[in-house]
């Protein structure tokens, strides 16, 4: 699989941390005596998974719900293995609930988000019905669990035709100035966080910062900011929503030294990894692109290259470097013989 290091941390599509014996025991017990609601797994040592806590079924799956908020500490990562009271073929279905919150340190945000799947494989993956993402406790109630219930339902899949028509449809229009250019997108206005982000960009107090969209009030809102070096930049990226991302890169090329400036949208779909983020919010990030860049525009930055990316193993200095610094065909070579089908090296696509 692809490797990438992390702030000290080599990994994987899979981080290789094992299922203890003790949670092997527990969850065959749950599945045997089929009284457990819920076991509260955690990674001990960064070399395997442990049950931290269990707790006994009182009540039917909605009331045993309210066990889960107080399980979940502010600034530590956790897995919740939650029973549910329907069966498959294979007995009672389960919940792994993924609790990564955005103060919890990076390289235990990284070790949890490469963990998930083996935690799954191990276990027997047919146990499982769904897997479930938050970042602060209360996407964990039983409110925060209905409303990811009827964002569920509201996403039948769409074909990549209907996905356009459907964008199509929702977006609105982003006046951006200039002879009158019209840009299709989505304006959402922008709250004092995404100001007050865009001007530390600028002024230099940080060479990174983030952007995200609040879709229930409809905002453009700052997130997280930091000084980050360039081979840390990829921990930053959610592998469960799409974010944009602002980036200042001191660097130097052929003896001269940059600071450029790239926006990156990330984008998870499923591969690497990563869990696909809801269609509306897709569809909602996609359409406000060009109105994020706008507002960094707006704030006196000038954009240097654009990058989409689906994962932050993807973001590496040498794909920033080739997208800053594309390397320049010989003129001499548009004379030569075209080669044969199947001669040269693969190009690079610029996106």
């Amino acid at each position: 699989g692809i490797n990438a290091e992390y702030g000290g941390i080599k990994m994987s599509h899979s981080s290789g941390i094992a299922v203890s014996e003790n949670l092997r025991n527990a969850f065959g017990e749950a599945l045997q005596t089929e009284n457990i609601r819920l076991l509260k797994v955690q990674i001990q040592n960064e070399t395997e998974l442990n049950v931290t806590k269990s707790e006994k079924i009182s009540g039917n799956f909605e009331q045993d719900f309210g066990k889960i908020v107080p399980l979940l500490e502010p600034n530590v990562a956790t897995y919740i293995l939650y029973r549910t009271d329907e069966k498959g073929i294979s007995g009672y279905k389960w919940l792994i609930l993924c609790y990564v919150p955005d103060k919890a340190k990076v390289r235990e945000k990284m070790l949890y988000a490469s963990t998930r799947a083996n935690l799954k494989l191990q276990l027997g993956g047919a146990n499982f019905h769904e897997d479930i993402f938050g970042t602060v406790p209360e996407d964990f109630s039983w409110s925060g669990y209905q409303k990811h219930v009827g964002m569920q339902k509201a996403e039948v899949p769409l074909t990549a035709q209907e996905i356009t028509r459907k964008e199509e449809e929702e977006s609105g229009g982003v006046y951006v100035g200039g002879g009158g250019a019209y840009v299709h997108g989505v304006t959402f206005p922008c709250d004092d966080s995404a100001i007050k982000n865009l001007k530390s960009l600028k002024d230099g107090d940080y060479n990174y910062i983030q952007l995200k969209i609040d879709t229930e009030k409809e905002l453009i809102q700052g997130g997280e900011v930091g000084n980050v070096n360039v081979d840390e930049l990829g921990s930053h990226v959610s592998a469960f929503e799409p974010q944009f991302h602002f980036y200042r890169w001191n660097h130097e090329f052929e003896g001269e030294d940059l600071a450029s400036l790239v926006f990156i949208y990330s984008c998870p779909d499923g591969t690497n990894n990563t869990k696909p983020a809801p269609v509306k919010l897709r569809m909602l990030y996609s359409s406000s692109k060009a109105n994020a860049e706008e507002l960094a525009k707006k704030q006196g930055l000038e954009i240097n290259a654009k990058l989409e990316v689906n994962t932050g193993v993807e973001i590496t200095e040498e794909y920033l470097s080739h997208t800053l610094h594309p390397k320049k065909e010989e003129k001499k070579q548009k004379f030569t013989k075209p080669k044969g089908p199947g001669a040269g090296g693969r190009r690079l696509n610029r996106k």
